[in-house]
């Protein structure tokens, strides 16, 4: 009875740990350069002995620091290149140091090609001018996360066109907020180009690629073809967008301070709507609105080589940089398509915080469709920014970093499959279960709640079954075009793995299924509450964690029931 209670107690500790756990810090890309090592303790050492050298050399080099060496490969013996294993790198390194047989050793070294994996890139034969989407790290987060598969995005701007590269897009009808134009299509280009950076058609083998390509677009037009618009139609615009459901909403205008507009966005944010806005392109300090709101990132703009673009506005309201480029260099604007205003549509070059926006937006909607919550991501986006971790008035945070920021994502996956194994061990062991059980229920319980996150790296099949695999249950209605349904409140509760309790759980075969699912959504629901990466519908912020942790404890209860009739019937067995 004490060594139970005792369990019990560790049980309740790791619960109290969990939920105290802040959100887990975010790996920043930075470029990783070789670098040679001094070495330290045993390992392979590499020597390139003077041209021509002999096997007798070869041997007095392997008496010299008590090791056998071999040739790297036949055709390198007339350079004279060895390697092989010796207990103690550094003493070998310094003792080679002086022989005059030797002209460099260093201990073995791993690099690697600096090129991507071919699936990374696109076919779409303009990519290789899109620098923009490079210096985002969109190539290397396409690899690994989703592309915004079930995300709404509306452009709140001068309207979308299909045009060519849209085709295998999807966008809504929209609608018209603009007096005396009742087609959402766009009249001006500026919104068609908006919509292209966010969502362009990619790998289709024709014209350029976007952030998130498997993303919704939305249109919304709230601006006139001169490229107006007032406070008025674009209140409206927004708050159409949130009640049609939009997960992200694209400001790449401003002006001055609207009380009807900010009212709007104070909606919008309510509704968990991530509103991203241009700061503004009057190359000074002063953030225009509604970039400068508190309830929006604000986002100014760069060059291709990372630089503050000259033209972009600057000061506080910025909060993340993104590539908006600079025309004084050859091939150095946005590249997208969009209409030409003689009926057609033409790829051409745009400069200016708009173009910047877009960037983030779509960023935003790639890890949406991962699952995330809205502050989650909001969170993700600007820590993971490259930069010094200060903020700074014209980077924000720094410069957007899509790459790190699924790298972030992939740890709180990697933490949530942790914790849900360790909920299943901790619980079958307190029912002293017998092993078996306790490992089979660990692996379920670690996949429900961090998903087999792992199998992204290798080069599986592009199979639905993977998808459901590699993510967390909890995120299933993401891969499933249902993103909504990820904040339900009865989703996001003990009510699926209390069903599973009772029907899967009443039969040997399938209990242990049923017991890892209740440990393994447990565990994500008191991760979430923790880290705010999940957010239940209609319910306070603070009222939502008492939803999840509540829910969680539920959850933990059904697994020691479950662990308890597996312990009943593996005594009646014996």
């Amino acid at each position: 009875m004490g060594r139970q209670l005792g369990r019990l107690a560790a049980l309740v500790t790791l619960s109290g740990m969990v939920f105290a756990l802040g959100p887990a810090p975010v790996e920043r890309h930075t470029p990783q350069i070789p670098a040679v090592s001094t070495g330290s303790g045993a390992g392979t050492v590499v020597v390139d002995l003077v041209d021509g050298a002999s096997e007798q050399d070869l041997q007095q080099i392997e008496q010299l620091i008590g090791a056998d060496l071999d040739w790297v490969h036949p055709l390198a013996i007339d350079e004279a290149l060895a390697q092989g294993f010796v207990e103690d790198v550094p003493l070998a390194l310094s003792r080679l140091s002086g022989s005059a047989l030797v002209e460099v050793a260093e201990p073995e070294m791993v690099l690697e090609a600096f090129e991507l994996p071919a699936e990374n890139f696109p076919n779409d034969p303009l990519y290789a001018k899109q620098w923009h989407l490079k210096a985002m790290g969109a190539p290397e987060a396409w690899s690994a996360t989703s592309r915004g598969e079930g995300v709404i995005v509306a452009v709140v701007d001068t309207g979308v066109s299909k045009v060519e590269d849209l085709e295998g897009t999807k966008i809504l009808k929209g609608a018209s907020f603009v007096p005396g134009t009742n087609s959402s299509a766009d009249d001006q280009g500026h919104g068609t180009h908006v919509a292209g950076t966010i969502a362009q058609t990619t790998n289709n083998g024709k014209g350029v690629a976007g952030v998130a390509p498997s993303a919704t677009i939305l249109p919304v037009k709230v601006l006139s073809k001169y490229g107006f618009g007032n406070a008025a139609w674009i209140a409206s615009g927004i708050d159409y967008a949130v009640d049609e459901g939009a997960d992200v909403i694209n400001l790449s205008l401003g002006g001055g301070y609207s009380s009807v507009i900010h009212n709007a966005i104070k909606k919008a944010r309510s509704e968990g709507v991530i509103v991203v806005a241009a700061a503004g392109n009057s190359g000074r300090r002063g953030v225009g609105y509604p970039g400068a709101l508190e309830e929006t990132i604000g986002v100014s703009a760069t060059g291709p080589g990372g630089a503050i673009a000259p033209y972009s506005s600057f000061g506080k309201g910025v909060d993340i940089a993104a590539p908006g480029g600079d025309k004084r260099k050859p091939g150095g604007g946005v590249l997208q398509n969009t209409i030409d205003g003689k009926g057609g549509d033409h790829y051409v070059e745009y400069q200016g915080t708009s173009m910047a926006t877009p960037h983030v937006a779509g960023a935003a909607a790639v890890l949406l469709g991962q699952g995330s919550a809205a502050d989650a991501v909001e969170r993700l986006l600007l820590s993971s920014a490259r930069g010094d971790g200060e903020w700074d008035e014209r980077y924000g945070h720094g410069q957007l970093d899509l790459a790190a920021a699924s790298k972030g994502e992939a740890r709180y996956d990697a933490t949530r499959f942790a914790l849900g194994a360790v909920f299943a061990l901790l619980i079958a062991q307190l029912a002293a279960t017998r092993r078996r059980f306790q490992l089979k229920s660990a692996v379920i319980a670690g996949w429900a709640a961090g998903g087999l996150f792992f199998l992204d790296s290798l080069p599986l099949p592009d199979l639905a079954i993977l998808g459901l695999l590699t993510r967390p249950v909890l995120e299933w209605p993401a891969l499933l075009a249902l993103p909504g349904w990820i904040h339900f409140p009865l989703w996001l509760s003990a009510l699926v793995p209390g069903l599973l309790a009772f029907t899967l759980g009443a039969f040997r075969q399938t209990r242990p299924l049923a017991f890892g699912l209740a440990c393994g959504v447990g565990a994500h629901l008191l991760h979430g509450a923790a880290t705010s990466t999940l957010d239940p519908w209609w319910l306070p912020v603070g009222l939502g964690t008492v939803w999840l942790v509540l829910n969680a404890t539920v959850c933990v209860v059904l697994g020691l029931g479950l662990a308890g009739a597996q312990k009943l019937e593996e005594a009646e067995q014996r």
